[in-house]
């Protein structure tokens, strides 16, 4: 074989590992490392080396698959009829070929509906005589996850219809865009990973274990097909999407029909102009046959409906300068690197700054003062920079450098082994203090109503609040006299601080701020350790013993007991009155003095979250079957442990549903 044709092979073995790759990442983690118009690009590359040489390429390629979001050992339900994906075009000459394709073959221009492509998360939801019997994601499209009780706290999702019929109705679960922002502020605030887009966002929230959680999140949802049904209830995608509203459903207000590709590239345009000012992110329009008759006699691919086109907006990038490139600290510590650009209008909105994640992503960047930088949104909402036109590079332009110090106290920094973030080593930072203070007084740790951003930044500002402790030391006769406040904020504001005193040891455990330690750590270190003396004094063996305690926790929760001004705040803390030790009489003990192992499999819960379950009820983890062990808890695809145990011959079997029977579950 020669060069050219091996280097050709080469090439598309590439292709195929690379959108293998990005279809897991995709579907299965919702973390996707590339654009929808990048991996299209590859597609299509692929797509045209399939037709210069056949026979170089396999029977089934990723281009041909659906895509696939299944989560491995999840509990699955067989649709009744196929969901497809749709073929997707990056121009209007290729909408134009398609509706002239069927033109040629029907005789006449198709009338077709054109709406919205809200890039969320599809969904399939099955009725039975009106009711909801479950809901699942698009999965394979032969299958998909069952996600039920997620979906039943989606307060637009009706749960009863006025049919009898058993249908199957299809639509997206998305983010609005005010709702993905404030999500993602959150999450920023906790020092958790933020979420590349809304589409992300929607697909990991939908598959939580808790649905408490899931209805926090304020999901929304959009219908505009159906499934399997067992009578026909329209004949046409007009008339559907008028029944699916009278039904309850929230549908698309702006869909259109058309007969003519003018109609068609008109609205295509408008809305590509119109985008960002959606309270949703679409990424493109639908453009399908309105005709459900036409529709059948068109049919499908082994991927696609021959009879709907998805017309995809290029993502909007813009040139603009780098000005400069400046180090905000977190709550934390952590030292981020935000780019100061020109401002530069991109995408619906005016953008001056962009975050650069860490000093990696500098050194990926080759950043250079003064560099022209290729920005866009990701998920046309987060500002990114994507690349630098080296071509406009100034003379003698000096590489960035990240700090070496602490930007606002210029104390030195560290960085973890492995990790990739750098943090101030002072705790006493001053930037650090306002993060500090916001996170001890947020609603999942000390909740003091009033004491937000604005405030505890006015108040650091009038040095009535310089630590921690200065909340419990308010001066209210000073507050009174602060403008814009007046007795009746102040007077609330000190109800909120004696109210938190009231809070329960593992808000305040969390309420402190040490890495790692969340509200669900937070809860295992109380369940366990029961007071604060306990934790304070368990040494590093002690903390990796408890269950779902790693070696980065454990020293994080070591470390920060070992530093003085931490102790001192623990003490004032304790004089304060705040609660140090769990109540007794809060805790749930219906498996108090007995042993629990999981193996293979559960139906409905994952194994850490029946393994809390089973802490918060007063039961105990082992790690192997022994003659400690009281009960083995038993799930699909059981392993070598079932077999011990029945060896043993003195430990009780169990189901998921026998312990849930024994919580009261």
């Amino acid at each position: 074989m020669n060069t050219s044709i091996e280097l050709i092979k080469k090439e598309i073995e590439y292709l195929k590992r690379e959108l293998d790759r990005h279809n897991v990442l995709y579907y299965e983690f919702a973390n996707p490392a590339i654009s929808d118009y990048e991996y299209d690009m590859l597609v299509n590359r692929l797509k045209e080396l399939k037709a210069l040489y056949p026979d170089l390429t396999e029977q089934e390629l990723p281009i041909q698959k659906v895509g696939n979001d299944l989560t491995p050992n999840a509990k699955t339900i067989q649709h009744k009829q196929r969901m497809y994906s749709l073929e997707n075009a990056y121009s209007l000459d290729e909408v134009k070929e398609f509706l002239c394709k069927i033109e040629q073959e029907t005789g006449s221009f198709p009338t077709v509906t054109l709406e919205h492509k809200i890039d969320g998360f599809s969904i399939n939801l099955y009725y039975e005589q009106g009711k909801l019997i479950y809901a699942t994601t698009r999965g394979d499209g032969f299958a998909g996850e069952v996600v039920t009780e997620n979906v039943k706290t989606i307060q637009s999702i009706p749960l009863s219809i006025q049919s009898n019929e058993s249908i199957e109705i299809r639509g997206e679960i998305y983010y609005p865009v005010e709702v993905f922002l404030n999500l993602n502020k959150e999450r920023e605030e906790k020092g958790e990973k933020l979420f590349a887009n809304p589409r992300n966002a929607a697909a990991g929230t939908i598959k939580l274990k808790d649905s408490k959680l899931v209805a926090e999140r304020k999901l929304q949802a959009t219908f505009y097909s159906i499934g399997y049904t067992s009578e026909q209830i329209s004949f046409s995608q007009s008339e559907l999407l008028k029944w699916l509203e009278q039904q309850g459903f929230p549908t698309s207000k702006d869909y259109q029909k058309a007969n003519c590709f003018e109609e068609v590239e008109s609205y295509c345009k408008e809305w590509d102009a119109r985008r960002s000012t959606l309270p949703y992110e679409i990424d493109g329009i639908v453009i399908k046959i309105d005709d459900f008759a036409l529709q059948q006699r068109l049919g499908y691919t082994n991927k696609s409906p021959k009879w709907a086109i998805a017309y995809k907006f290029k993502p909007e990038e813009k040139e603009t300068v780098l000005l400069d490139v400046q180090f905000q600290v977190g709550r934390t510590g952590a030292v981020t690197p935000v780019a100061v650009l020109e401002p530069v209008y991109i995408s619906g909105s005016t953008v001056s700054r962009a975050t650069l994640h860490n000093e990696d992503e500098i050194l990926r960047l080759d950043l250079h003062q003064g560099d022209t930088v290729h920005l866009v949104k990701s998920g046309e909402i987060i500002p990114k920079i994507k690349a630098v036109n080296l071509a406009k590079r100034p003379d003698n332009s000096k590489p960035i450098e990240f700090t070496k110090v602490c930007p606002i106290c210029h104390s030195s920094l560290f960085k973890e082994p492995d990790g990739v973030i750098h943090y101030c080593s002072n705790s006493n930072c001053p930037a650090q203090l306002q993060r500090q203070l916001e996170h001890f007084t947020s609603r999942d740790a000390m909740d003091i109503t009033g004491l937000g951003e604005s405030l505890i930044a006015r108040l650091i500002e009038e040095g009535m609040l310089q630590t921690v402790e200065d909340i419990f030391r308010l001066d209210y006769a000073k507050i009174v006299k602060l403008d814009r406040l007046g007795e009746k904020s102040s007077e609330n504001l000190k109800q909120a601080v004696y109210a938190a005193k009231n809070q329960k040891f593992d808000r305040v455990l969390y309420a402190l701020g040490i890495r790692f330690v969340g509200t669900k750590t937070a809860r295992i270190l109380v369940e366990h350790f029961s007071n604060i003396d306990n934790l304070m004094q368990a040494e590093i063996e002690i903390l990796t013993s408890v269950p779902e305690i790693g070696e980065k926790i454990a020293q994080s929760v070591f470390d920060y007991f070992r530093i003085p001004e931490n102790k001192a705040l623990i003490e004032y803390l304790r004089q304060t009155g705040l609660q140090l030790a769990s109540d007794a009489s809060d805790k749930v003990t219906v498996l108090q003095g007995r042993t629990f192992l999981i193996t293979g499999t559960l139906e409905n819960y994952d194994r850490k979250a029946m393994e809390e379950l089973i802490l918060n009820n007063g039961g105990k983890l082992l790690s192997s079957v022994s003659s400690n062990l009281n009960y083995l808890i038993v799930g699909e695809k059981a392993g070598s442990k079932l077999d011990k145990a029945k060896r043993l011959g003195t430990v009780n079997i169990i189901s998921e549903a026998e312990i849930l029977k024994m919580m009261g579950i």
